[in-house]
């Protein structure tokens, strides 16, 4: 990716990194920073509300480097040029998914760590930003297709390949088409929103390269 990664993508992955690095040697940690809504909302303990989102929480395994992997790519061409429009779509995505966690609601049951839920609605955003921008998902042998079909694709590969429950990706699946929705809106009240920096790219037609052939976002 030219110019490296936006500041924001770059400063999530170091801590995801730092925090997994924190609890191989430090495994009490968990306890302080995962999601606890009986600590959070009664014990005062409003950093779990964030914390959660910046660790994996688990061991570095396979899965951790394919969700890096996914928030490098996806993450930095969505953020690439406009970083308050992403940090905004950050704010809305993790309320969302916090609403959805504490209600229980569209299949979730309650999860220590939000972190994977939060990068899959991120990927699945800037498919709805060019959903008819063909990209491919390397490894596996497809051709090329509209990008709106990345997220299905993803959930399948997910379940089959790394055996998820689907059931906890229809959550950030929904939250993503209503941060997409929420910014649409507020980038016609809001212009600046949607205004392109200096270093802004264009969409990657091939996902797993980040190889643009089409138009920006």
């Amino acid at each position: 990716m030219n110019g490296g990664l936006p500041p924001t993508i770059m400063v999530w992955c170091v801590l995801l990194i730092l925090s997994t690095l924190l609890f191989n040697q430090y495994p009490e940690y968990k306890k302080v920073l995962h999601l606890h809504w009986k600590a959070a909302l009664k014990q005062g303990q409003y950093h779990r509300l964030l914390t959660n989102f910046l660790c994996f929480g688990g061991k570095f395994d396979m899965g951790c480097m394919m969700q890096l992997f996914f928030l490098a790519q996806s993450g930095a061409r969505v953020e690439q040029g406009r970083s308050m429009r992403f940090i905004l779509m950050l704010i809305i995505g993790a309320a969302g998914l916090l609403y959805v966690d504490y209600y229980k609601m569209l299949l979730a049951a309650r999860q220590p760590w939000l972190s994977h839920r939060l990068i899959y609605a991120i990927v699945c955003l800037e498919s709805w930003d060019n959903p008819f921008q063909l990209t491919t998902l390397p490894p596996l042998p497809l051709p090329p297709f509209p990008a709106w079909l990345l997220p299905p694709l993803l959930s399948l590969q997910s379940c089959l390949m790394f055996g998820n429950d689907w059931r906890t990706l229809v959550a950030p699946l929904v939250v993503s088409i209503g941060i997409h929705l929420a910014i649409t809106i507020l980038a016609l009240l809001f212009p600046c929103l949607d205004h392109y920096y200096v270093g802004a790219m264009q969409f990657g037609g091939d996902w797993g390269t980040g190889t643009g052939t089409g138009t920006g976002t």
